[in-house]
């Protein structure tokens, strides 16, 4: 299937028009780094894009009292280099530094990693552990999803391209003895799939652990957060061994498929464990607690 028309709409509303006079056959394209390689293989049978960049104020990253926005158009290269996501959503910021090269970076953008639905997917992955809600517009009006519930299956999307959009993404940023981390494991530093990624959240009170998220992938169809190991350190004491026994939890908790690129469903689970305790002690140094 060849694009027939490409289409620049000037506002939001214009563009969810554009797609409803189009039916199916037409979809939104912000950076377009997922969407025009699965365009040529034809894997995508998209005949008209919808094009985003002309809709001014979608790419800004604000903070509105205690919770940041992100816009629809908002790239990796904005997330990674933001002085306010790199203080306030640092995972955030750490995973999108991991997405491919400068280039793919420059252009990808954080709504699109979202409704790509990848369960490998870096900065989607660190939102979880954020808590990240979507604020979404379509021929069906708006609505506001947990960003869990945006995932059905591997590359499959509760949103749906063809006849809504992301217009923010939003979560509250770090407080006081609050801090967030991404992991990454992959057999070597740029341009690789990850083996195992992993975000940590954490909120201490005093010596112990207040409330903390972690989220996993690729160990499931979807990214996933492991709520049982979150539970278990719940007002639990800042020590290693119950770290030890969150990342337990956390193994358990992981099916990872055998892959030929990034090994066998049996290593990557016993690494879960290892990726799990270093993002714990990465954070807690961030929060200056060193004797655990």
């Amino acid at each position: 299937m060849e694009i027939r028309n490409h289409l620049f709409p000037l506002s939001i509303k214009e563009a969810i028009e554009m797609l409803k006079n189009e039916g199916n056959r037409a979809q939104l394209i912000a950076g377009g780094t997922d969407l025009i390689p699965a365009i040529r293989d034809r894997s995508n049978k998209c005949e008209v894009l919808v094009d985003m960049s002309k809709i001014p104020e979608l790419d800004k990253i604000e903070l509105l009292n205690s919770t940041i926005q992100l816009g629809p158009r908002v790239t990796m290269d904005q997330t990674e280099n933001s002085e306010l996501i790199r203080k306030e959503a640092t995972a955030l910021a750490e995973g999108s530094s991991l997405v491919g090269g400068p280039q793919i970076r420059n252009r990808a953008t954080i709504a699109g990693n979202i409704v790509s639905a990848q369960p490998a997917a870096d900065a989607a992955l660190s939102l979880f552990c954020l808590n990240a809600q979507l604020k979404i517009f379509g021929v069906r009006g708006e609505r506001i999803i947990k960003i869990e519930e945006a995932y059905l299956d591997v590359g499959k999307s509760t949103i749906d391209p063809t006849s809504e959009m992301v217009i923010s993404i939003f979560f509250k940023k770090q407080g006081d003895e609050e801090i967030s981390v991404f992991k990454r494991m992959a057999k070597r530093n740029a341009l690789a799939l990850p083996v195992l990624n992993c975000a940590v959240w954490i909120r201490k009170k005093e010596d112990k652990f207040s409330e903390v998220r972690i989220a996993l992938g690729p160990v499931a169809p979807i990214p996933i957060r492991i709520k049982r190991a979150e539970e278990s350190l719940k007002g639990e004491k800042i020590s290693l061994k119950n770290i030890e026994i969150a990342a337990e939890i956390a193994a358990e908790s992981a099916s990872p498929r055998n892959s030929q690129f990034r090994g066998s469903g049996a290593y990557r689970k016993e690494m879960v464990k290892v990726i799990v305790i270093d993002a714990f002690k990465t954070a807690l140094y961030r929060l200056n607690v060193e004797d655990f």
